[in-house]
């Protein structure tokens, strides 16, 4: 294995930075974030990111995904240190880290771009695991854009980053934009806007969803404000059974969008 510089000390400059990006008060006005465990740093490190540099203990590196990612950093020269486990312990986000994390530049706001096919616009999401499973399924079923509005959780937030398993890097994205901003820019580009609610009369099963297309959806308990509901084109529902009221925004999107690619798949 290549020789490592080391770091010993919770006192090193790299260290409290990177443990500041654990903090939301500080990380949402810093420029990086925190990305952990094997697959994470080797999906940021293939996807072009700006990766600051890369801690792991002695094992990680050792290991053959560290190994790997080792390789991979050299290639894009990014750089890489050897840190004791109480260092990985002090910085993680997790109860049980694998070992190995990078502190990464944040990703440039986007609109989605030209051809418009699909796009997953977000309203006052806060929990973070139905966030990153957002992401995640939007890649998963060819949304090209999530447009995130004001109120919603940092996409930033370990755990968000976590749980969309790398596809937060690829999805491009906006956030903290006024829900009216995101309207308009909707209906500029022509999409069929259609909201995502318990109440709605017309369920999913039976909608043909047309092209351009984007979804509205709420938080579980407040769901979306009437105000919007009334500028899209239709509302819809999630068809169930049984005494279940309603489902989390994280698989509610995700059965929707689903069933836009059923209907139309994309390559």
């Amino acid at each position: 294995m290549t020789q490592l510089s080391k770091i010993e000390s919770v006192q090193n400059s790299m260290v409290k930075h990177a443990y500041s990006l654990k903090i939301p008060k500080k990380s949402k006005d810093l420029e990086d974030f925190l990305c952990e465990g094997f697959h994470l740093v080797r999906e940021a490190l293939k996807s072009n990111l700006k990766c600051r540099f890369v801690f792991g203990t002695k094992e990680a590196w050792e290991n053959a995904e560290g190994k790997e990612i080792l390789a991979a950093a050299h290639r894009e020269k990014v750089k890489c240190f050897e840190v004791p486990p109480n260092i990985i312990s002090y910085v993680s986000d997790t109860v049980t880290p694998q070992g190995i994390l990078a502190v990464v530049g944040k990703l440039q706001a986007q609109w989605p771009a030209e051809p418009y096919s699909r796009v997953l616009a977000i309203y006052q999401v806060q929990d973070a695991g139905n966030m990153g499973t957002l992401f995640r399924s939007a890649e998963a079923f060819g949304f090209r854009g999530v447009l995130l509005t004001e109120g919603c959780c940092d996409p930033y937030n370990p755990k968000v980053v976590r749980s969309s398993m790398g596809s937060m890097f690829r999805v491009p994205f906006i956030q903290n934009e006024k829900w009216q901003a995101c309207q308009d820019w909707l209906k500029e580009k022509q999409f069929h806007t259609y909201a995502l609610a318990a109440q709605a009369a017309q369920p999913l099963s039976e909608t043909k969803p047309l092209s351009p297309i984007a979804y509205w959806i709420g938080s579980e308990g407040a769901g979306l404000p009437e105000a919007l509901v009334q500028t899209c084109e239709a509302s819809i529902r999630i068809p169930m059974v049984g005494q279940v009221e309603s489902l989390n925004a994280g698989v509610a999107a995700s059965l929707a969008m689903f069933w836009a690619h059923f209907q139309a798949p994309l390559s």
